[in-house]
């Protein structure tokens, strides 16, 4: 099998030269370009996510305050509207209060009326 390989080179020698030349000779040049483009690709990231840390932070910077400003408000609106439930609440505690204070006093005047006209009542029950 070397002795075919080797009648073959001795047949063609110049052909057998030229054909690994020529490859290596046009594979070099192309090689070369992209791997500098592929060097830029990964560089130019690394380069604008470097370049653009600032920024995103200061972006972030920003989302956070805005976001902070936002709760700072919703907790004030958040404390008004308890205080103004719990106000609430004492207001209709004290209605109710004041209507129960009220119930005795109308069936007594109730009862009171119905006794000068000599006309029954029945007892309103009152909690």
């Amino acid at each position: 099998m070397l002795d075919i390989f080797k009648k073959n080179q001795g047949e063609h020698p110049a052909e057998e030269q030229e054909i690994p030349v020529q490859p290596q000779t046009q594979e070099a040049p192309t090689q070369e370009p992209e791997q500098l483009e592929a060097n830029q690709r990964l560089e130019e990231p690394q380069n604008t996510a470097e370049e653009s840390l600032p920024t995103t932070l200061e972006t972030l910077k920003q989302e956070e305050s805005t976001l902070l400003d936002q709760k700072t408000q919703l907790l004030s609106i958040e404390e008004r509207l308890r205080l103004k439930t719990l106000e609430e609440i004492e207001k209709t505690k004290q209605r109710i209060n004041g209507l129960k204070a009220e119930i005795p006093e109308l069936k007594q005047k109730c009862e009171s009326f119905a006794k000068a006209l000599e006309i029954p009542v029945y007892n309103v029950h009152a909690d």
